[in-house]
């Protein structure tokens, strides 16, 4: 199978992470998980604040996996996220901070993900 995407394997990670960890936080603030359209959005945010690209098969690949792998990490831990966790997972221009305990947990697990479907 040909990779559709040009970013690399730890891009892809950090965007799904990204991806996975909107999703938790839709869910701890709406009790819903992102709408389609909120995750093509976080797509984008995330696109033009860490200045990268793929194509549209790319996109869309990634972002259709972050719910999915949002859901599995929910039944095995359960996440929660108050104000001072919220503010501990993102730098400035919405960025992760992959030094937060979670995002480097929720990093890991899409990671491996990643990895285990090539």
């Amino acid at each position: 199978m040909t990779n559709p995407f040009n970013l690399d394997l730890r891009a892809r990670a950090e965007l799904l992470t990204y991806l996975v960890v909107s999703h938790f936080v839709a869910r701890q603030t709406t009790g819903e998980w992102l709408s389609p359209d909120h995750v093509v959005e976080s797509t984008k945010i995330w696109f033009a604040t860490n200045g990268r690209g793929t194509d549209v098969i790319g996109r869309v690949m990634l972002a259709s996996r972050g719910r999915r792998i949002a859901e599995q990490l929910a039944l095995i831990t359960p996440v929660s996220f108050g104000p001072s966790q919220l503010s501990a997972m993102f730098c400035e221009n919405l960025r992760l901070d992959f030094r937060s305990p979670i995002a480097q947990n929720v990093y890991q697990h899409c990671l491996t993900e990643l990895v285990g479907s090539r």
